[in-house]
């Protein structure tokens, strides 16, 4: 087997990532490392990674490696503040509206809004986060987090067939 790269590990334990043709070695760190310092999930840390927040060096034994300067250009920056409009104050009652962030929580919010809220509240969460985040949302999260007839109804009106729950979540034994 060939490879066309070295991994060194320093004294203080950090890795560094050295390649022929390129100048000095760079500091990389594992996924998981990445994912604790940005104080986010490692879920979290490959979507920022799919979307080209976060630039991943290579991927050895299964482990993505990210670059270092990338992971703490991005912790130096702070988080967009998203607020929410305060019509959708009373969608949750458990929190205080301030504290929630539009893009962070979006979980949260859109199952909020589809299976609780009015139709201007759903044309928000349509422009909000687009016409594929939200039938994305409907084919991870739906079947989990909306009643039956709620993800039957935004389901056909965004086309997003939704991944059927396991057996055990239904609430019936499988014979």
């Amino acid at each position: 087997m060939i490879y066309d790269f070295i991994i060194i590990r320093g004294l203080d334990g950090g890795l560094r990532l050295k390649e022929p043709g390129r100048g000095r070695a760079r500091a990389v760190l594992p996924a998981g490392r990445a994912a604790r310092r940005l104080r986010r999930s490692r879920r979290q840390v490959y979507r920022l990674m799919a979307g080209g927040g976060l630039s991943p060096a290579r991927k050895i034994l299964g482990e993505w490696l990210i670059d270092e300067s990338a992971v703490a250009a991005l912790e130096r920056r702070p988080l967009a503040r998203a607020p929410l409009p305060r019509r959708l104050q009373a969608l949750f009652p458990e929190y205080l509206l301030q504290d929630l962030n539009a893009g962070r929580d979006k979980t949260l919010v859109l199952s909020r809004v589809l299976e609780n809220g009015t139709a201007k509240d759903a044309a928000w969460a349509r422009r909000r986060y687009g016409r594929a985040a939200v039938a994305e949302f409907l084919r991870e999260d739906g079947a989990r987090l909306l009643s039956p007839r709620s993800l039957r109804l935004w389901s056909l009106r965004y086309g997003a067939a939704p991944k059927p729950l396991a057996d055990w979540r239904r609430g019936y034994a499988v014979a």
